[in-house]
């Protein structure tokens, strides 16, 4: 078995070599952080006997090249984290192979952060969120009957090329896309946008398109108001 310093220095070559996280051991930090303390205890010690001594500062250099090793594994693993958390908060996978508990658990705040932001802040990368449900595998169904029109009011029509109602209770909204779009989340299922299509929505999600200039209504579905 190598010893720590020359094990360190294969865990960094391994790092640098892939684009995904290497394998390390479960204990790697907490390992990591011993080796080092007791590599600077030996190394102080060693000086306070001898200040001039050799074997002194042979072990602090020893201890200095092990805490920049250490340092660029570490945050060769930060990096790649980032960019996994990115890539999950557009609709990646969410899955990070040979991560750390410790790494895992920074994954999963850098994609709620992420997450968040847009949901907040961006609001038009993603517009139509959790309210709409995915459309069928045909990418179409009608919308479920509502009550009997009141006398001397015609029904709305239902567009023939709508997109599945949302799967809640409540009046539907009926929007026109008025230019193409990047495919969008229906729940858990991803539909196209393209101009002149006709989509019944739930009113928050139907007023996200209007808002965002995505689409125009064409029925008096309420949309929320503010």
């Amino acid at each position: 078995m190598p010893d720590p310093f020359t094990q360190l220095l294969e865990w960094r070559r391994n790092e640098a070599a892939g684009r995904g996280l290497s394998k390390l051991p479960p204990e790697f930090l907490s390992s990591t952080a011993t080796y080092l303390g007791e590599l600077r205890r030996s190394y102080e010690s060693d000086l306070r006997e001898n200040p001039s001594g050799r074997k002194g500062e042979i072990s602090r250099q020893t201890y200095q090249r092990a805490g920049q090793v250490a340092r660029d594994i570490i945050e060769g693993r930060v990096q790649k984290l980032l960019a996994l958390a990115f890539q999950a908060s557009i609709g990646g996978s969410r899955e990070i192979g040979n991560a750390l508990p410790e790494e895992r658990a920074i994954f999963d705040r850098l994609l709620a952060t992420l997450l968040e932001y847009r949901r907040a802040f961006a609001p038009y990368l993603d517009p139509v969120g959790a309210e709409a449900a995915p459309p069928t595998a045909a990418g179409v169904r009608p919308s479920p009957p509502g009550p009997p029109p009141a006398p001397g009011v015609a029904s709305a029509p239902v567009p023939s090329s709508a997109a599945r109602a949302p799967a809640v209770g409540g009046p539907l909204a009926y929007v026109r896309l008025v230019k193409d779009g990047r495919p969008v989340n229906l729940g858990t299922e991803t539909i196209d946008l393209r101009a002149g299509d006709l989509v019944s929505l739930a009113p928050a999600a139907a007023k996200l398109l209007v808002d965002t200039k995505v689409a125009e209504p064409i029925t008096p579905g309420p949309l929320p108001q503010g």
